[in-house]
Parts: C-alpha cells; sequence; structure tokens
C-alpha cells in the first residue's frame, strides 16, 4: 500500500505503490505482477517435485515417471547436443527435405500431406489451425474445426510496418537459424526473406481479435465437399485424410472422410483469402514457411546454444529478457503441458490444501445466488429471458481443485500409457508425446463429447469459463494467497477467489458467453429487444474502457477487443461483493487485522486491487495493448471500481472524485 496517496484519487497507486516500488522487473522477464509471481512459485514447486530423488525412473509404466524422466532429459544439454541432429534429420527426411538447406523439392511433394503431417503429429499449426472440438451448435458431439493460425509474432499489427523492431529481429533470426541449420548463406538470407514475406501476407488475410468477438457471426459449417468447388487450391479432402491416416476408431476402423463430412470453420472469409494466397507463392517457399514454423514452434526454443543464444538475442530485441533464463523453466513448462494430468497429480498430493475445494464450494454457491438475485432483478431483461439465464446458471458445472482421479495413481497410469519414453533422446521422446497427445484429441471425432473430462490441468494459476460445456473451472493453483487462504478473513477472499470466481460466471453472459445457451449449444435465447439493451449497456463499457490510457505508454486501451473481460470484471466484483455481504450475515464478523486500519468493506476492495499490482517495460506494455484480451493492472483496478457504488461507499470515495464519477457503466 501507498498510505500517502488518496484512495478516492488513485486506487491502484494506493493498494499497489509501494508493492511495486519493492518489485523491479527481473532481467529475464519483461514484466512483474503478483499474478506472474504466483506462476513462478508453482513452477518452482513442480520443479522440486519433478527433482526428488527417485532413480532409476519407472518410466515403463508410472506417469509421474515418465514426466520426470522427460524433465531430466530436457535439462541434459549435452545430451541433446550430441542427439538432436539425428532426431532432426530423421524428421525432415520424413517431410521429403527442407529446400533452404538444399534438399530438392520432389516433383510430387504435396503441400497437403506435409501440413497434416505436421498437425498431427507436432500440434505445429502455422498455416491454419486444424483439430477436434465440440460442436458449438451441438455440444454432444465433436466435429473437425478449422480457425486461422497463430502467429509467431504475437499480432498481426508486427508484421504491417515493413521496417518495425520486431519485424527486423524476426528476419534476422530466421536467417541466423538457417545458417545455423548449415544453409548456403545466400540462400539462408533469400529464403529468409520470402518466408517473411509469405507470413506478413498470412498474417494480412487474418480477422484482427476485435473483429471475432462474435462467435455466431463467424460459425459456418459446411461440407468437405463444399470446400472442394468453393476453396479450389487446396486439397481438403487429401489433408483431413492424411491427417487421420494413422488413427481408428473404437472398433478398430481407420477414421476417414469423405465429401458429406461436415466441417466447423470460424471466419470461412480467411479461408478465402488463403484459397487466393496460396496460388501465388510456389510450392518452394510454402515449404520452407512450413518447415521453418516446425522448426520454431517445436526445436528453436529448447535447443542449447548457439540456438538458445541465438534465440536469446531476438527476445532481448523485443525487451522480452536482459539476461537468458535458467533452463529448468521451459523444462516445467513442457512437460507440464504435453502431461498436465501427471504434473497435477504430484502437484495436488503435495501442496493443494483440501479443506479449500469445501470452502470454495460454498463461495460458489453464494456468488451464483447474488448473481441470479441480480438477474431477476434486471428490468431490462425479459421474464422469459430471466428464467432461461436463471437456469443457465443453476445448470453451470463447477469444477474446483482437481479431478478424483488424481488420487489414483493407476487410473493417471492409464491415462499415459501409451507415451513412449525413448532413453537419452530428448527430442525422440518429446516428439513421440506431441503425437500421442495429438491422437489423444483427434480421436476423440467419433466419440460423443464428455462433460466430465478438465480441458485443463490442476498445476495452473487460472480460472476458466467453458461456454461449449457451461463449466467454471477452478485450477487447484489458483487456491492459494494473494487470492485464497483459508487463514484469510472472508472479505479477503471474496475479494480475491471469490471475485475470480464471479468474473468466469459473467463470462457465461458476456459479448460471446450469452451467444450460448444452458447446454452450450450457440442460439438465440435473448429476443431481439433484449439483445439491442444488452448491446447498449455493452456499448458504455466500450466506451468507457476506450477512453483510459495507459500512462506509462501514452497509449489508449482498446475498449472493443478488451470488451468481454472488462464486462467479467465489473460483473465479477459486484456479485462477490454482494456474496460476501450475504456469507457476512450468516457468519460472526471477524475482528479487524491487527495494524491495519480497515475495515473489512475496504480489505475487501484492497484484495481485489492488490491481485493486479504489477509493472512492465514499455514494450511490453505496447504489445499487452495490442495483443490481449485482458486490460493492464491499472485499468482493471480503476474500471470496475470506479463503476462500483459499494466501493465508493466503503471509501467515502466524494461523488465526483476520480474513483467515484457520476457516470458508471454496467451491464451486470
Amino acid at each position: 500500500m501507498n498510505a500517502s496517496i488518496d484512495p478516492c484519487d488513485d486506487f491502484y497507486e494506493f493498494a499497489c505503490g509501494q508493492w511495486i516500488k519493492g518489485h523491479p522487473i527481473p532481467d529475464d522477464a519483461p514484466s512483474v505482477s503478483n499474478f506472474e509471481n504466483l506462476g513462478q512459485d508453482l513452477e518452482f514447486a513442480l520443479k522440486e517435485l519433478l527433482e526428488e530423488d527417485e532413480e532409476p525412473y519407472d518410466y515403463d509404466v508410472s506417469a509421474v515417471g515418465k514426466a520426470k524422466y522427460f524433465y531430466n532429459l530436457c535439462l541434459n544439454e549435452s545430451e541433446i547436443l550430441d542427439n538432436w541432429r539425428r532426431t532432426f534429420d530423421e524428421v525432415v527426411k520424413s517431410f521429403g527435405g527442407w529446400p533452404s538447406l538444399g534438399h530438392p523439392l520432389s516433383p510430387d511433394a504435396s503441400i497437403e500431406m506435409l501440413y497434416a503431417d505436421m498437425v498431427a503429429k507436432f500440434k505445429a499449426d502455422s498455416l491454419f489451425k486444424a483439430t477436434v472440438q465440440p460442436d458449438d451448435k451441438n455440444s454432444q458431439r465433436h466435429v473437425l474445426l478449422i480457425d486461422q493460425p497463430q502467429l509467431n509474432l504475437f499480432a498481426r499489427d508486427f508484421y504491417v510496418a515493413a521496417e518495425n523492431e520486431e519485424r527486423m529481429a524476426y528476419l534476422q533470426l530466421i536467417r541466423d537459424v538457417l545458417i545455423l541449420l548449415n544453409a548456403d548463406r545466400a540462400r539462408a538470407t533469400r529464403d529468409a526473406e520470402e518466408i517473411i514475406h509469405f507470413e506478413t501476407a498470412l498474417a494480412n488475410i487474418t480477422m484482427a481479435d476485435e473483429q471475432r468477438h462474435d462467435i455466431a457471426e463467424l460459425y459456418t459449417k459446411v461440407t468437405l465437399g463444399d470446400m472442394k468447388i468453393s476453396l479450389p487450391h487446396f486439397n481438403w479432402h487429401l489433408f483431413f485424410n492424411h491427417m487421420f491416416k494413422d488413427l481408428h476408431d473404437k472398433n478398430g476402423r481407420q477414421i476417414t472422410f469423405d465429401d458429406d463430412t461436415e466441417i466447423v470453420v470460424y471466419g470461412y472469409e480467411f479461408l478465402r483469402r488463403l484459397d487466393l494466397l496460396i496460388p501465388m507463392y510456389d510450392a518452394r517457399l510454402i515449404t520452407n514457411y512450413l518447415e521453418w514454423c516446425w522448426f520454431f514452434k517445436t526445436m528453436l526454443r529448447d535447443l542449447p546454444d548457439p540456438f538458445a543464444l541465438t534465440i536469446f538475442k531476438f527476445y532481448k530485441t523485443l525487451n522480452i529478457m536482459n539476461v537468458q533464463k535458467v533452463r529448468w523453466h521451459g523444462c516445467v513448462t513442457r512437460i507440464n503441458s504435453l502431461m498436465p494430468m501427471a504434473t497435477s497429480a504430484i502437484y495436488v498430493k503435495n501442496h493443494f490444501d483440501h479443506e479449500a475445494k469445501q470452502q470454495v464450494e460454498e463461495m460458489i454457491s453464494l456468488i451464483m445466488e447474488s448473481f441470479v438475485d441480480l438477474l431477476l432483478s434486471e428490468d431490462w431483461l425479459t421474464k422469459e429471458t430471466k428464467q432461461f439465464a436463471k437456469q443457465k446458471v443453476n445448470e453451470m458445472k463447477r469444477k474446483i481443485g482437481y479431478p478424483d482421479y488424481l488420487n489414483d495413481p493407476s487410473a493417471v497410469n492409464k491415462e499415459y500409457m501409451t507415451f513412449t519414453v525413448y532413453p537419452g533422446h530428448y527430442y525422440q521422446t518429446k516428439f513421440s508425446f506431441y503425437e500421442q497427445y495429438q491422437r489423444d484429441v483427434l480421436e476423440r471425432i467419433t466419440e460423443p463429447v464428455d462433460r466430465e473430462r478438465w480441458v485443463a490441468g490442476a498445476a495452473l494459476v487460472n480460472a476458466f469459463y467453458s461456454p461449449n460445456t457451461n463449466e467454471i473451472i477452478f485450477p487447484a493453483g489458483i487456491l492459494q494467497p494473494v487470492f485464497y487462504s483459508k487463514d484469510f478473513p472472508s472479505s479477503m477472499n471474496f475479494g480475491g477467489i471469490g471475485v475470480v470466481i464471479g468474473h468466469e460466471i459473467t463470462h457465461g453472459f458476456d459479448d460471446r458467453g450469452r451467444l450460448y445457451d444452458n447446454l452450450g449449444n450457440i442460439r438465440q435465447w435473448w429476443d431481439n429487444a433484449t439483445i439491442s439493451k444488452f448491446e447498449h449497456k455493452a456499448q458504455c463499457i466500450e466506451k468507457q474502457y476506450s477512453s483510459y490510457v495507459l500512462e506509462q505508454i501514452n497509449m489508449q486501451i482498446n475498449g472493443k477487443s478488451t470488451k468481454g473481460e472488462n464486462i467479467a470484471d465489473n460483473g465479477g466484483l459486484k456479485q462477490a461483493y454482494r456474496a460476501y455481504k450475504k456469507y457476512e450475515k450468516m457468519h460472526s464478523r471477524p475482528p479487524r487485522l491487527p495494524g491495519v486500519n480497515l475495515t473489512h468493506d475496504q480489505l475487501f476492495f484492497l484484495n481485489y486491487a492488490q491481485i493486479w499490482c504489477g509493472t512492465m517495460n514499455d514494450k511490453e506494455a505496447i504489445r499487452k495493448l495490442r495483443t490481449s484480451e485482458h486490460s493492464p493492472g491499472p485499468i482493471r483496478v480503476k474500471g470496475p471500481l470506479s463503476n462500483s457504488y459499494d466501493f465508493a461507499k466503503a471509501y467515502n470515495c466524494a461523488p465526483g472524485s476520480r474513483m467515484n464519477p457520476h457516470d458508471k457503466c454496467r451491464v451486470w
């Protein structure tokens, strides 16, 4: 806290001023925050658990043994240096060669088959995203899905300016890496320029994030037969059938697709543009682009020097870090993403307070009750819409902490029984994990949606609302201070994890979540008059946040791209406070905290604000404002609190003060 600041003038500085002074940005990161520090604490806890001395590792049967062995393979740089090239050469040979490295392109080379292998075996999306997930209009079944790709340079904006620093650093990275892979220097320079030219063209046909909020408008269901006619420059039959060529249903039949197979496309206009783009470039260039992206996403970032030094130079230019991160950080991240339930099993066994689950359950019930009360009191919702909305809240599934089967080692072992370890070979093991991970995802195409399955592991500092399953998920990793502690007074818990709970519930009713019904299907369950009133209220939020400037870089907030998260922040704060006041009536009020001259109502808002204490360098601030759906920390405090009558009352802020303006916005 910075008690010298008037909380009614700048509550972020009041809550976080001293914290920021005491937490300089570390040299190996572009930012520091309470949220990031919790993530690092969790990483360190996993590191200690993965390094527990249990050699020889049981990596034949034990999922935890496989995770620990993989982690140790990742740490062994000398072994990686001895073996990586052999694995690299084998994979590139299976691709038919890499033209940038002097391999001739086969006359019968197929972009479709090459890219299908990259997606199916390496999770390497680069031309477009292709996967299997629940159908947003029929949430009981899985469907093939296509979307625009995740770009290597964070966001499309970074490709637009021809000579911007990020783009030039990326060009240099591609060239330097090709040379390290033994490409001819002149060819490496030419191919790097061609790769970035193609990637820029690809970026330019993608849709900006702020234009992708209406998921119902983006959703298009077509058949493979339709795609063959309307998108003739890419063989979609060949792509999907090759992608699934080694996959079978539960009866052992190979999975194949024909003209009648349905595909869900998010942003069909992107595919139309891609179909026009592909014939403008020759197969050699597109092959070089695909193989560069494969190497960048699957090998480059965990190769030791000289590759590590090359990518560090790139990150340093982008001001992402000034010194290289210690290797174990990346190794923990990789195994936690590839085997999340194995790492979660050891994390919850050693670090999860099991009392938390029961206490958070009670908080969720109170916050849901508060939201239903709020819904029923809204005069802009019709009676029918209120009843549907109430039903959606009441049927919202809760997942707290971790799935119960993590307590059973044999169940976790079974989940990863097909993950194969290759002793002494990091990349061979990593690629086998990739392939099996993707196999598990893709084979769901023949199965109904399992609503008991967790979409994320437990060793994670985050929370989720899943619209097409209508569920809220609070992993064990977020149920820790500053969000939650059984030793905190209820005011702080409701101001911490309580607001997060309210935030995720509100996502079911923000500009995107409101499009889904109680079963997780996109359909219009609001009447047109109610939709119009909602959009008017949401527009107020958008306009309010667009007027905010992040003073550090004098750059305006994008109120449109952050609208959904801002609606959730505002709604979550209001619901959590109402639930806290309900809780207070049911329990005896605790005494004031010793040495803290604040009421418990004031502590509620203080803990909410202190979640967002943090600072970042200027380049990171620009990057966040261009790419993130979330407003930066100071705005996540200023916006919701300045809209809150409860906050103004708790801190006695005069009407018209900076934190209690006369004009306020609210959706919920």
